[in-house]
């Protein structure tokens, strides 16, 4: 199969795993629901479907804030004897008996819950495994752990020492003997316990060779209904992470990854005053350089196994990052009231800034671009076939529109910031040929959300923004303002049919923007429990017998085809190169 993405004229769907559902899910998504999820874009004519980052979360269990780099998620496993060597029915009933799982099903994901549950029910499942005779499963698993050892080994230690230390992943407040990688391997060598901690390891490991085997299925299931997977590389990694604690050197604590105040993101009060601080810590570049950008390279190497393509999560952050003095979270909040003067009063004389320097000024602005290029010419180079796709939006500086246009890389469009001069949205034979188009993503409102917003807004000022920004969409969709009274089936329609109708290779709706209902994943700025947990109301197969979600996903299907985007395997055009770009005037992006 012909594994681009951007080859031709497709559509897409883009949907958290954690938000799909399935009749015999364990109260949160899986590689199995994944599986449907393919199978339903295939009866759509989608050829793509595109996931958020898959990596194992602590705490919020943000999807952008990963323990690990590389270890995929315990909570993202299916759970039957079939999909897991050494799980029995017996084992799972004891474990999750369907009482507690018909519980678990309802509602949101309960994080605290069922990540635990599925974790402990791999790991008794890998000792079982482990007694059994030797078998080439057995020997798969040997490879496995011999062929990932370079991230496996630091990740298996790290994850015994926070079941040691019952949860905590703060590694920075583990006995001295704990804090780093090297120390800890030396600790346990001569450790009294060292057989049992070696055991724990290997079953750590082994939940990551069956999520391994399961990722690798799913891609293989997707080619053979040619469905492209497109994945998502998180900017950073969590500051409690085993990639700070085992490569420490590659890692500024002292300072926190975010992003200066958004004027067209709708976030939450406490990062108005400042922006968002997103608590990660921000990469030591030159230490990076003098390894030849190994750890960033295997990072994005080992998306390529699962995925066709990958959405780059912050480019600009490549370029130049906005960093904070203090860290994110409650510590944050806590500086939403400060003035400047207060907040430096707080932290020594220091305020957020960006690194290397600001984009206003020249001598800044070109250190910016030497080492976006150099950083981003890496990542496409050990991606291979993969297809990389930036996460900029807007307006951008100059030399960031040249570096896109002479990578040869994709970026995301959202068609509200596509603006003319006069304000109005871009016509759709406008946007950028090799671009992914979408009205939204996990970040942002859904169009039920946005133009309701957007119409409570102009209600109290008709001449406002918020008036002229719905009268925009409105014009772009073939909508009239006059009378505007929500997101009905057929305006619906004509937003998708608008967004099929683009330029771009790859326009994608938000499950959400698919159905037409209010389901957002996350409000920028917001942390703690109750985040990245909202699901779907039922699996997606049920959807198409739904009395009123059936007739619009029906339309969406033959809106795909009517545009030139419905892809039947075989059908497949070559490749044709994008037209040269331009770059965008749009609404003021500063992220």
């Amino acid at each position: 199969m012909n594994a681009s993405i951007l080859d031709r004229r497709r559509a897409g769907m883009l949907v958290p795993v954690y938000a799909l559902r399935s009749d015999r899910d364990l109260g949160i998504g899986d590689t199995a629901a994944v599986r449907d999820a393919v199978d339903f874009v295939a009866g759509l004519g989608m050829s793509v479907l595109q996931l958020l980052p898959i990596h194992e979360t602590f705490g919020d269990h943000s999807p952008y804030n990963p323990i690990s780099s590389r270890a995929l998620s315990p909570a993202y496993v299916s759970l039957t004897p079939q999909e897991v060597p050494g799980l029995t029915h017996a084992l799972l009933e004891q474990a999750a008996p369907e009482s507690w799982l018909s519980q678990l099903r309802s509602g949101n994901v309960r994080h605290d819950a069922v990540y635990p549950l599925k974790t402990q029910i791999l790991l008794t499942t890998a000792y079982h495994f482990l007694g059994l005779h030797a078998s080439s499963m057995h020997e798969e698993f040997a490879r496995f752990q011999d062929e990932q050892a370079s991230w496996l080994r630091p990740y298996t230690l790290f994850r015994a020492l926070v079941r040691e230390y019952e949860g905590n992943t703060v590694w920075d407040d583990w006995r001295p003997e704990h804090r780093t990688h090297e120390l800890a391997e030396a600790w346990l060598q001569r450790h009294s316990t060292r057989e049992g901690l070696e055991l724990l390891r290997t079953g750590f490991a082994f939940i990551q060779w069956v999520a391994w085997r399961q990722w690798k299925e799913v891609r293989a299931h997707a080619e053979e209904r040619g469905v492209r997977l497109m994945g998502e590389m998180s900017f950073g990694v969590g500051l409690n992470s085993v990639d700070v604690w085992a490569n420490p050197s590659l890692f500024d604590t002292e300072w926190s990854l975010g992003t200066r105040p958004l004027a067209h993101f709708d976030t939450s009060k406490d990062a108005e005053r400042w922006g968002q601080n997103w608590g990660l810590p921000p990469y030591r570049w030159e230490n990076h350089r003098s390894t030849g950008f190994q750890w960033l390279r295997e990072r994005i190497g080992w998306e390529s196994e699962f995925f066709h393509g990958c959405r780059l999560d912050h480019l600009r952050g490549y370029f130049r990052a906005y960093m904070f003095p203090w860290a994110g979270g409650a510590r944050h909040v806590e500086f939403s009231s400060l003035s400047e003067e207060e907040a430096a009063q707080q932290t020594g004389g220091l305020l957020p800034r960006f690194i290397p320097g600001p984009d206003d000024d020249p001598t800044s602005a070109a250190m910016n671009e030497l080492q976006g290029r150099e950083i981003i010419g890496h990542l496409i180079e050990a991606a291979g076939s993969m297809d990389l796709v930036a996460e900029i939006m807007g307006e951008m500086p100059d030399y960031m529109t040249r570096a896109l246009h002479e990578l040869g890389l994709a970026n995301l469009s959202f068609p509200q910031l596509e603006r003319t001069e006069e304000g109005a949205v871009r016509a759709p034979g406008l946007f950028r040929e090799l671009s992914l188009v979408a009205y939204a993503n996990h970040d942002n409102a859904p169009l039920a959300q946005l133009l309701l917003h957007l119409q409570q807004a102009s209600s109290e000022d008709p001449e406002g923004k918020s008036a002229r920004d719905l009268k925009a969409l409105l014009d772009f969709a073939g909508g009239s303002s006059t009378g505007f009274e929500g997101l009905d089936d057929e305006l619906l329609g004509k937003f998708q049919g608008a967004l099929f109708q683009t330029k771009g290779r790859l326009a994608v709706l938000m499950c959400s923007d698919l159905l037409g209902i209010p389901l957002r994943f996350n409000l920028p700025g917001s942390y703690g429990r109750g985040t990245w947990g909202d699901r779907l109301e039922c699996p997606l197969g049920d959807l198409l017998r739904h009395p009123v979600y059936g007739p619009r996903i029906s339309l969406v299907r033959d809106l795909i085809k009517s545009s030139g985007r419905s892809v039947v395997e075989g059908d497949d055009m070559p490749p044709t190169p994008p037209e040269v770009w331009v770059g965008t005037t749009g609404a003021k992006s500063a992220t």
